[in-house]
């Protein structure tokens, strides 16, 4: 069991990977390429960041310890997040400001969380890390032995009925797309269906039946971009207006996106069955690039934005543009983030010698005042 776990967070991590990496391609319009096609392709990616949001909860909550609360739990997750956010804001104020820094208007774009686009998904995730002890005892009070199909149906139909009920009836901040709304609206929707999808414990186990998903997950997905790239969210459009779309998904998106997971789950279990070490290893950096989307979400649009003035000679959309483009988006933050680590390691180890050593003078003296003769 333990060896299945850890291939089922290799695909996590290999699928946050592919997330990112479609936020950046979305993003790159009108710099990296023109037209639509592209941007509708990629658009699966904040869908498949939230629904994995949901499995690494649950996965979360599964193994804390039994003396962690839920309370400490929250708290935990939430400081996760928040102190990498509040240095993006500052470091992107800084840079947007003139390379000044101002108190008063920092805690209001802090608050606010729209000072680059994409800290509405901040906003979102943090309300739904608040809420995820609650969704996950309800995950766990849906396994009802043969009867648990039943319940998650009904959990899934509550969750959106209520994900439907923020999208009319609710307001959160003026940020952007899901961050104008409680929960993120349909957002909420596909963070319980990941919860439940990890609850299920669905393993790929045997060759034969990674392969069958493999091409199953390959047809479900073309047909569901095939459907996306035709009907350009005309459905969604005609059923919802312009509440539901892509941020929020609506239907079109919601299915898609369930298809980009499928396909990646199925692909990433037949990799890992085939017991080879160049495919081992391709999953392995992919999964250890995964770890670090965070922060590649954070800063990425403040890159974006500079690396025109600092590549002039790369005006040209080509691949070179997007190759050495899309490194600079991934590898600054990545770079920024283990230069950081390594940094925070060497504080920690020269004050963990300092430590020893002062310990270590401590008795000596100590040593010192016992050899001394009594007078």
């Amino acid at each position: 069991m333990q060896k299945n776990e850890k291939r089922s967070i290799v695909w996590i991590d290999c699928a946050k990977f592919l997330a990112i990496l479609a936020v950046l391609i979305d993003h790159g319009k009108g710099i990296l390429y023109e037209g639509e096609t592209i941007q509708y392709i990629s658009f699966f990616s904040v869908s498949v960041f939230f629904f994995l949001s949901g499995m690494t909860s649950w996965y979360s909550l599964e193994r804390k310890k039994e003396e962690e609360t839920f309370v400490h739990w929250t708290a935990r997750r939430l400081w996760r997040i928040t102190v990498p956010y509040l240095v993006a804001v500052a470091v992107c104020q800084f840079f947007k400001s003139g390379f000044t820094m101002s108190l008063g208007p920092y805690i209001m774009w802090a608050l606010n969380f729209n000072l680059e686009g994409q800290f509405y998904f901040v906003l979102i995730y943090l309300q739904l890390i608040a809420a995820a002890p609650v969704l996950y005892l309800l995950t766990v009070f849906c396994r009802r032995g043969k009867r648990s199909f039943l319940w998650r149906l009904g959990y899934l139909a509550a969750a959106l009925a209520i994900s439907l009920f923020c999208v009319k009836h609710t307001v959160a901040l003026q940020t952007y797309g899901g961050g104008n709304y409680l929960m993120g609206g349909t957002y909420l929707f596909l963070f319980v269906m990941g919860m439940i999808a990890a609850d299920m414990q669905i393993v790929i186990r045997y060759r034969s039946r990674a392969v069958f998903c493999a091409a199953a997950s390959s047809f479900f997905f073309a047909a569901a971009l095939a459907f996306l790239l035709k009907d350009r969210l005309a459905l969604d459009e005609a059923l919802f207006g312009w509440l539901l779309r892509v941020n929020p998904p609506g239907i079109t998106m919601t299915v898609y996106s369930l298809s980009v997971i499928f396909l990646i789950f199925s692909w990433c279990s037949l990799g890992a069955l085939m017991n080879s070490e160049i495919i081992r290893r391709i999953l392995a950096v992919l999964a250890w690039m995964g770890r670090y989307t965070l922060y590649i979400f954070l800063y990425h649009m403040l890159i974006l934005e500079y690396l025109p003035a600092a590549l002039p000679f790369l005006s040209e959309m080509s691949l070179l543009k997007t190759i050495v483009y899309l490194g600079a988006m991934t590898g600054i933050p990545v770079g920024g983030k283990l230069l950081y680590d390594a940094f925070r390691r060497s504080l920690m180890k020269k004050a963990m010698a300092e430590t020893k050593a002062e310990s270590a003078r401590g008795q000596e003296r100590e040593a010192a005042e016992l050899s001394r003769p009594s007078e």
